[in-house]
């Protein structure tokens, strides 16, 4: 509600103008009428002041953003709006930027450290404001579009740079860095062109002029080498470092040339391989190789790519110094010296061994250098039937524990580090011994009066066998070469022990006792039995053992034989039976005065 009161004297005047109001404000008014006697008040009535345009519009409040491309802007309502703001507008240059209500914006687009000026407009229906010009300076970004150095001049072991500030310094610059590595070691380490991991910062400028070109020459490098080189810009946002140089350093002579490996050839010993590795720093394109015997250069040279060379012809166990010149178009380097003597040769003319004092189990063996020995001679192998029975540097040996009469063949090996020779084969015989392990005889019974001998010569006859004697319970049945015997003048179910002898010209061996049983045969030589009647129905029968049994007997049968009736009655009796033992038995139950009985025996 309005509460100041306005006066009108003059009661004619129906109206009257209030000013001093704000703008697009709700006041109420009401008329009083004042006369002598009293006064009286109308009821109040609203009215609202008409839009205005605003005052009191701020500047704005700016922070940096995407390393000095970006503004966020932002204000505040006008302290009076004078009506409703309808837009605000941002001017850049005088170029509009932003309409809109939001009271921020997000100022793209823009060049770091570089001057904006920049303006706030807020409209409302009856107008506009502005603000004064307010001039903002973008943060600094690192530096970009920085160019990669210039080389001056190439040498084998340096480059002289030069290099100018970036297109973009988007900053004050406060530092110029210059990389090198090499493309080698960059390779080796698996490390991105574009990164600077591996590389060495070989120059820094710290205050340098903001328009003036720089220049440096890099020193210490490898002939024949390719680098990579960079320079980084730096000012107080960052830094950026223009693309890789590559730089390849001009030729020298090599350097680093170790001396040759010189091998032998195994059983060649006129001959050496001889084997170089490239210099370990070859400071350009390797021409050709030279190889040096005794200081005496060979009349032709190598391909680069050859690097082994087979040197023939050479004497044996001789020694010979080597040495590689290896070149490129600036000059050349010569290894140090590799010595080496040749291999040894095997020795020549090697004669047979001479053997003496020979006997059964024993033989002394002798021999003589060689003729050409081709080396030292390191040791001399004797080898019997192929197997080593001497290893030593001795001229002379004894070998025992030989079989009688058995050929031995006798091999010498003269041997140097070279290898070894082999002479003729000498043979010689051990003389006889007596024979040893004769196995027994096997025999077969073949009959109730013969038996069948063989028998297998000695495991180690020791010589040659003679003859044989076969001797039946020490008495010798058989004299002679074959190696079996039949013997029919045999007893039927006896035992008979026999021996075998072989005999050589030393002496005799017996083998073990083999025995067997003829078979059995029938018994022979039984007489009657005695009868002695007892009463006129008994009758005792005896008997006696048959005179030759020729085999155990197994029982005895009584036959009783009725010379009336014609019919014959028997009775068997076994070792089980008393009768058996006693060899009698009474027949009762007989018809008196009769006779005939008989009696059996079965084996």
């Amino acid at each position: 509600m309005f509460c100041n009161m306005f006066s009108v004297s003059q009661g004619s005047v129906l109206e009257a103008a209030v000013f001093g109001l704000d703008p697009y404000s709700q006041y109420s008014f009401c008329v009083e009428a004042v006369n002598g006697a009293g006064s009286v008040s109308s009821p109040w009535v609203e009215v609202m002041t008409l839009e205005a345009s605003p005052t009191g519009l701020g500047n704005f409040t700016v922070e940096q953003r995407e390393e000095g491309r970006a503004l966020l802007l932002s204000w505040d309502e006008p302290h009076a709006p004078n009506g409703v703001i309808r837009m605000y507008n941002l001017y850049s240059e005088g170029n509009l930027e932003f309409s809109g209500l939001t009271r921020s914006f997000l100022f793209r687009r823009l060049e770091p450290w570089t001057v904006y000026s920049l303006s706030l407009e807020a409209c409302t229906k009856a107008g506009c404001a502005h603000t004064p010009l307010q001039h903002i300076t973008t943060a600094a970004a690192p530096p970009a579009s920085q160019l990669p150095p210039r080389p001056l001049s190439v040498g084998s072991d340096h480059v002289s740079f030069t290099w100018d500030p970036p297109s973009q310094p988007n900053g004050p610059i406060g530092k110029y860095s210059l990389f090198g590595r090499s493309l080698e070691e960059r390779r080796r380490l698996g490390i991105n062109k574009e990164d600077t991991d591996g590389a060495k910062v070989l120059f820094t400028e710290t205050s340098p002029q903001q328009a003036e070109s720089l220049s440096y020459t890099v020193t210490g490098l490898r002939p024949w080498t390719q680098y990579e080189f960079s320079i980084c810009t730096h000012n107080t946002a960052g830094h950026t470092c223009s693309p890789w140089v590559t730089v390849t350093t001009r030729q020298a002579p090599p350097r680093g040339l170790a001396s040759p490996t010189v091998r032998h050839v195994q059983d060649r010993p006129s001959e050496v391989v001889v084997s170089w590795a490239p210099p370990l720093e070859p400071n350009g394109v390797l021409q050709s190789y030279r190889i040096h015997r005794n200081n005496v250069s060979f009349s032709f040279s190598f391909d680069p790519t050859v690097l082994t060379y087979t040197d023939e012809d050479l004497q044996p166990f001789s020694t010979y110094s080597y040495s590689v010149t290896a070149c490129t178009s600036e000059g050349c380097i010569t290894s140090p010296q590799t010595n080496i003597t040749t291999l040894e040769a095997p020795p020549v003319m090697v004669e047979a061994p001479t053997v003496d004092a020979i006997t059964s189990d024993h033989v002394n063996i002798s021999w003589v250098k060689p003729l050409m020995q081709n080396g030292e001679v390191t040791e001399y192998v004797l080898k019997i039937n192929n197997k080593e029975a001497y290893r030593g540097r001795d001229l002379n040996t004894a070998l025992s524990d030989l079989q009688p009469h058995t050929s031995y063949q006798l091999v010498l090996l003269a041997c140097t580090r070279g290898g070894c020779t082999t002479s003729n084969t000498r043979t010689v015989v051990t003389e006889e011994a007596p024979p040893t392990h004769l196995a027994a005889p096997t025999l077969k019974v073949t009959g109730p009066e013969s038996v069948e001998i063989t028998w297998r010569p000695p495991n180690h006859p020791n010589g040659i066998v003679t003859g044989y004697e076969l001797c039946r319970d020490g008495e010798v049945i058989y004299v002679g070469t074959d190696t079996h015997y039949h013997d029919f003048t045999l007893q039927p179910s006896m035992e008979y022990s026999y021996v075998v002898r072989a005999n050589n010209s030393r002496g005799t061996v017996s083998s073990e006792v083999a025995t067997a049983k003829s078979h059995p045969s029938a018994p022979s030589g039984v007489g009657l039995p005695t009868l002695t009647s007892l009463e006129a129905t008994q009758v005792r029968v005896e008997w006696q053992t048959p005179a030759r049994p020729n085999g155990q007997i197994v029982s005895y049968a009584v036959y009783l034989r009725d010379p009336v009736q014609l019919n014959i009655t028997s009775a068997v009796f076994t070792p089980e039976h008393s009768v058996f033992s006693d060899k009698q038995i009474i027949l009762q139950g007989l018809s008196p005065y009769r006779r005939s009985v008989r009696k059996d025996f079965c084996q």
